[in-house]
């Protein structure tokens, strides 16, 4: 399972957050500086308004007019009901001082109006120069946040796809059988989740051929085994008698072992809750082995597992006991959360990693080579752990029926 801060979906949420902080950020200082460049256009524009009236005082009241609509003044008889008096900050209010005349601005619906307070003379203009220089900032912010957005839902949209990829290959892992359903994108998630697909496809094909082989060669040689059996049934007793039976018998169980690795590598596991120690009964009945060399204890609970699979890991580890063992009776203890399979037995002479592989076996010993790498193979499927240990003469094989991680 993924961790949250390790997912790219983790990551992708974590950058399109900071980005937006930092959009966020850099708009209010936009604001912040366009508001003080506001102030220092206002104060211009009034210092601007208060000089052109010094220097036109000597001339006519249309030459005077002519000269401030040039600059972008309109004279106006009164201020609008609706118009506010800004505060410029102390700087600014002090520049404005500099000649002998006092300046207000008030705000209203339509721009900015100037008051020119000289004496007992007051003048009002309009400032019909001014330009909306606020709409640009919030223009800028409203592109860069739809672009930001857009962006962020793009790369959603193309990771999305990895949700379901991974699911895919999750069920394909425990044995389930994916539909391919090609994907029409362009993109890289898109093309590998399509070789993913034509991969798996292939890799079915194959196993399923395998699987007609390998039935195709066990349902051949069942026939020739099982008269063999009969035939060898009719015989008088004899060491060649003797001797066939025995090579039957082997054969025999090699094909079962072969059934049982063929399921195992299909991927076909079916679990549903089994009564432990029916199985192990089950295991004891196929290997045909009198209930005096077995001691069970505490297995009486019910775990969830493909109980033929288990059963077949059970029956290998307990003929792999009962073959080995030094003395009787052998010993099964079960705990709840374990099955141990105990027998006293002369050390391994290999490390027990080899004799968990396919076909090692001691010379013989009368085994395949099989048994013990069924069993580690049948618990790697369930997810459970199939440890051991050799201590004071007894070899010890447990099963522990939590599952891996």
């Amino acid at each position: 399972m993924i961790s949250r801060r390790h997912s790219v979906f983790f990551k992708l949420h974590a950058f399109f957050f900071l980005a937006l902080i930092v959009l966020f950020l850099l708009f209010m200082s936009a604001l912040h500086e366009q508001e003080q460049q506001k102030f220092h256009l206002l104060a211009h524009r009034s210092m601007e308004l208060s000089r052109i009236i010094d220097e036109t005082k000597a001339r006519t009241c249309m030459a005077k007019n002519q000269e401030l609509s040039e600059a972008g003044f309109q004279v106006i008889k009164a201020k609008t009901p609706k118009c506010e008096a800004i505060k410029l900050p102390a700087p600014m209010q002090s520049k404005l001082r500099s000649r002998n005349v006092k300046v207000t601005i008030y705000k209203d619906d339509s721009g900015f109006i100037y008051e020119l307070a000289e004496g007992h003379c007051t003048m009002l203009y309009r400032d019909t120069a001014e330009s909306k220089t606020y709409y640009f900032v919030w223009f800028l912010f409203f592109a860069l946040l739809g672009g930001l957005v857009s962006m962020y839902l793009l790369l959603w949209s193309n990771l999305k796809p990895l949700k379901h990829l991974y699911e895919q290959i999750q069920r394909y892992g425990e044995g389930e059988e994916i539909v391919n359903t090609p994907n029409l994108g362009k993109d890289e998630i898109t093309l590998i989740s399509n070789a993913l697909h034509d991969a798996l496809e292939k890799q079915n094909k194959l196993k399923k051929s395998r699987e007609l082989f390998l039935r195709n060669i066990m349902h051949e040689l069942k026939t020739p085994i099982t008269k063999g059996k009969l035939i060898v049934e009719l015989e008088e007793p004899s060491a060649n008698r003797n001797l066939l039976a025995k090579l039957f018998h082997r054969l025999e169980h090699l094909i079962h072992q072969m059934a049982a690795i063929e399921k195992m590598h299909a991927f076909s596991l079916s679990k549903s809750p089994k009564h432990l120690e029916s199985m192990i009964q089950t295991a004891m009945e196929n290997l045909m082995i009198e209930e005096n060399r077995v001691q069970m204890s505490g297995c009486d609970q019910t775990i969830m597992v493909d109980s033929e699979l288990f059963t077949s890991a059970l029956q290998n580890l307990i003929d792999n006991a009962v073959r080995h063992a030094t003395s009787y009776p052998i010993h099964i203890d079960c705990d709840g959360e374990t099955i141990c399979i105990r027998n006293s037995g002369e050390p391994l002479k290999r490390p027990v990693e080899e004799a968990l592989q396919a076909f090692v076996t001691e010379r013989g010993d009368g085994g395949l080579g099989l048994g013990l790498y069924i069993a580690q193979s049948v618990c790697d499927l369930h997810r459970f752990d199939l440890q051991y240990g050799y201590e004071k003469g007894v070899h010890n094989f447990c099963i522990w029926f939590r599952e891996r991680k």
